[in-house]
């Protein structure tokens, strides 16, 4: 029973933990056989686009990209498929032309382009 407690605490400091782990998160999307899908967050159209344009030109097909805030700037972390160095540097160069601000205020329900 004495486990019972810590059990407890646990589920319900979960969602807390995971909340705080988001609290810089811009969004996330994900390239799967060719089709690019927000998972979370805001994404302005132009910007989803651009970054679906890169994914395709480099023929990735199982990538999960995460955009987060760091030292003011919106920074790109990618999961899955392992990027190329020049695909790297073209999403950094995506991204930096998009300021937080304009991230942050896109619309939450947007009609993204289809890709």
């Amino acid at each position: 029973m004495a486990w019972a407690i810590p059990l407890l605490l646990l589920l319900l400091l979960s969602p807390l933990v995971v909340g705080l782990m988001r609290i810089n998160e811009l969004f996330v999307v994900r390239q799967r056989a060719g089709e690019l899908r927000r998972l979370r967050g805001r994404i302005p159209p132009a910007l989803f686009q651009e970054l679906h344009d890169v994914l395709r030109r480099a023929g990735l097909t199982d990538v999960r990209l995460r955009a987060v805030v760091e030292d003011g700037r919106a920074k790109l972390y990618s999961e899955g498929q392992k990027l190329p160095a020049n695909v790297r540097q073209q999403l950094r160069n995506t991204i930096s032309l998009w300021p937080v601000s304009k991230i942050r205020n896109a619309p939450r329900r947007t009609k993204l382009p289809r890709a």
